[in-house]
């Protein structure tokens, strides 16, 4: 009988550090598998003595050796809880937590959900979609152009919206696929992940408004959280600038009734969620991204500045099975914008980066000497931070000011064409709280 009880979190990263400091405050040991390095450095750094056991991952897509490393796990310690918000671990957690006989999602609808494809073809099958899809390979094989819109191209199975391309023809697909074939993604983990399953999914392009459904399950229950929206860059909107949480839309009820009827659809019964979702601008709703984790970024710190509350509590509740205390949601909230910062166009190297000191949460994303890229994709920020404020309007001007004021390479950002941003659609109760400068 397994006797000391421990905590487990899988790829401990950035946030994720304030679930384990709440598991270790509630007197649990607090295991680590990982592949990378814990952080050293910056505002989510790894405390010495924090961390009971540290186990290294080779990969994660190694099922079997996983399978061998968590079946040893569970017969050493009594694991009481588990978390992650990395998508290649998933599987493994919930895994995990069925030998734990923890509360969760069957370890096979979470492999289901996170293969893109099979979401994309049971939501349309089930008329909770009306955007068609297809592999690469069969798009490879198309004569003339299929689908009456744009699509998008992304990884079957894949994160941080690395590789993903929107095309409009045959030779802007045949394109896309050759830098597909060269898998240029910059972290390994990421990369490993998307190579080890392979394919890719072509699927009607959905346009309008993008925001996400966040969310706690238990029990089946789904309970909404917040909406966030996001900020994007004004040159290229696709690529997310900034989140803004919480976020208020007109449109709520329809788009909590659609995520709940997402997640009985796709079985997801315990833990959180976060629902990329479309607006789109004939006033349907799609699932763009389906992820059955925690949202990315700094949101544990974001939400927690929003609603005045710990809120590594209500996810360490939930990773040791038990049912948060969500009375905060009744409370007036606050408003937490996260900034994310790109570098000025053809930069090729971090330096340096410096901080406004109010700002809450600021770290560098890439390391200081780090060679760059010179483009403004999703994965090219080198930096990231959280301000608050009372109101949804003093929230955003916060937030315009801080990422003008970050100063990189000696040189302040100002408004260089990587540091100008679109707001959330519905932010104020406007489409836009700086209209002359969403004009650019």
């Amino acid at each position: 009988m397994p006797g000391r009880k421990a905590f487990v979190l899988l790829e401990l990263m950035n946030a994720m550090v304030l679930v384990a400091q709440e598991a270790k405050r509630r007197g649990h040991l607090v295991v680590a598998l990982n592949h990378d390095p814990l952080q050293s450095a910056g505002p989510f750094a790894v405390p010495d003595g924090l961390v009971d056991e540290l186990i290294a991952v080779e990969s994660w897509s190694q099922r079997d050796a996983l399978r061998t490393l968590i079946s040893e796990l569970a017969e050493r310690y009594q694991v009481v809880g588990t978390y992650s918000v990395f998508e290649p671990t998933l599987p493994t957690e919930a895994a995990l937590r069925e030998l734990a006989r923890l509360p969760t999602t069957s370890v096979a609808n979470v492999e289901r959900v996170l293969d893109k494809a099979q979401v994309r073809r049971k939501l349309y099958d089930e008329g909770l979609s009306e955007l068609a899809s297809v592999s690469l390979t069969e798009a490879l094989s198309w004569s003339e152009w299929a689908f009456p819109t744009s699509a998008v191209l992304k990884p079957a199975h894949g994160t941080g919206s690395a590789l993903c391309f929107i095309v409009s023809s045959l030779a802007e697909l045949r394109a896309a696929a050759e830098q597909v074939a060269a898998a240029e993604v910059v972290n390994p983990l990421m990369r490993d992940y998307i190579v080890a399953h392979g394919e890719f999914v072509l699927e009607q392009r959905a346009e309008g408004e993008l925001l996400s459904v966040e969310s706690v399950i238990c029990d089946g229950e789904v309970q909404l959280i917040g909406l966030t929206g996001r900020y994007l860059l004004a040159s290229n909107p696709v690529v997310e600038q900034g989140l803004f949480f919480p976020y208020k839309h007109p449109m709520l009820d329809d788009l909590v009734a659609r995520s709940e009827a997402l997640h009985k659809s796709l079985e997801i019964s315990h833990g959180t969620s976060h629902l990329e979702m479309m607006v789109c601008d004939n006033g349907t709703i799609e699932l763009i991204d389906f992820n059955p984790r925690f949202a990315g970024f700094a949101s544990t710190v974001a939400f927690g500045e929003a609603y005045r509350t710990p809120f590594e509590s209500v996810l360490t509740d939930l990773a040791c099975g038990q049912r948060p205390d969500l009375s905060f949601l009744d409370r007036p909230p606050r408003y937490a914008v996260e900034i994310v910062i790109m570098p000025p166009p053809g930069v090729r190297r971090l330096d340096e980066i410096s901080f406004p000191p109010q700002l809450i949460a600021a770290r560098a994303t890439k390391s200081i000497g780090q060679e760059l890229s010179g483009r403004s994709d999703q994965l090219d920020a080198v930096g990231m931070a959280i301000v608050v404020a009372d109101t949804p309007r003093q929230a955003d001007q916060l937030a315009w000011a801080a990422r003008r004021a970050v100063v990189l390479n000696g040189q302040t950002l100002a408004d260089n064409p990587n540091n100008v941003v679109v707001c959330p659609r519905f932010l104020a109760g406007s489409t836009s709280s700086a209209p002359d400068r969403n004009s650019q």
